[in-house]
């Protein structure tokens, strides 16, 4: 009796004692609250929790990991924001709740309320998101679902907390600047399909005579060269210029790149705009859109490349 009834100890604290059947790979659990509202009326949040992983160098050192985000009232009820992952608080205020409101709203999370789907057996990254907010009305957000290591909501989200940290001289989870090297090659595509125009500029020809590489400019069919006589300060006026821009949202090599786009920016296949540097170390950057809004806000490094490389040629 007494050697049955340690080995049942054993098993309960082993979890072995009536446990449940575990769910197989690829197996689905589904717990959705299907009465839960999909509209909530209040904008007032009263408290935020947000867990979710993100792919890709989103802060300094750290590659795909989960963040979790919290905005929680103490005893005394004021508001206190927080990250887990990179250890950082600081007093929230309504700026941020607003940003925060703002996702919800922009991402129609609303219309996820009460969803709880859960696959089994994925990859760690692929693990459960969950959000859940409470709002001064009494009305309450949450849903939880995996099988997506970097949703809109969950980028936007981590922006707003970042950029809220930031604005208060905490920067540990500021995504990191665009590593700028030294550039030793560039070529630059500009299309205008409206006025069927097309510029393009990089280096494409042999060496001449002397063994010098030639710059290449074609406006429409006309081809024009000009040999690079030195190139150290050729590449190193264009990596003056480049260093005066953060094109970390336009990097198709950055964790930001297209974190603004819609659904129907990403149905363009080609580019109007094609941009890319090659560094020293072998790294390169690349920058490829026909988004309106994305070629409008590239207007001024695109016209200072174009005005340098038209520079180098006989006038």
């Amino acid at each position: 009796m007494r050697l049955a009834a340690a080995l049942l100890s054993f098993l309960a604290i082993l979890g072995l004692s009536g446990c449940k059947k575990p769910v197989e790979c690829g197996g689905v659990t589904d717990k959705t609250d299907r009465r839960a509202p999909k509209t909530i009326a209040s904008k007032d949040i009263s408290d935020f929790y947000a867990t979710f992983c993100l792919t890709g160098e989103w802060s300094a050192g750290r590659d795909t990991v989960f963040y979790t985000f919290s905005v929680r009232p103490d005893d005394s009820g004021a508001l206190t924001a927080s990250e887990k992952t990179a250890g950082v608080s600081a007093p929230a205020d309504k700026t941020l709740l607003d940003a925060l409101q703002a996702v919800i709203d922009e991402c129609k999370l609303a219309e996820w309320n009460g969803e709880y789907r859960i696959t089994a057996g994925l990859p760690p990254e692929y693990q459960p998101s969950t959000l859940t907010v409470n709002y001064a009305s009494g009305e309450k957000l949450t849903f939880t679902l995996n099988n997506e290591p970097s949703w809109e909501w969950s980028r936007a989200t981590y922006l707003a907390f970042a950029n809220w940290f930031a604005a208060r001289g905490i920067d540990a989870l500021t995504p990191p600047e665009a590593v700028v090297g030294t550039v030793d090659n560039v070529a630059l595509t500009l299309r205008d399909p409206e006025n069927d125009s097309i510029r393009d500029y990089g280096i494409w020809s042999e060496p001449d005579a002397e063994g010098r590489r030639m710059f290449c400019r074609f406006i429409g069919r006309e081809k024009t060269e000009a040999p690079i006589t030195d190139e150290q300060a050729f590449f190193a006026g264009v990596n003056e210029i480049l260093t005066h821009y953060d094109l970390r949202r336009y990097d198709t090599h950055s964790s930001l790149y297209g974190y603004e786009q819609t659904e129907e920016d990403w149905k363009t296949m080609s580019a109007d705009l094609e941009l890319t540097f090659w560094f020293e170390d072998d790294s390169q950057m690349n920058v490829y859109t026909s988004v309106p809004k994305e070629i409008d806000a590239l207007r001024p490094l695109v016209g200072e490349l174009i005005e340098y490389f038209d520079a180098q040629f006989p006038q």
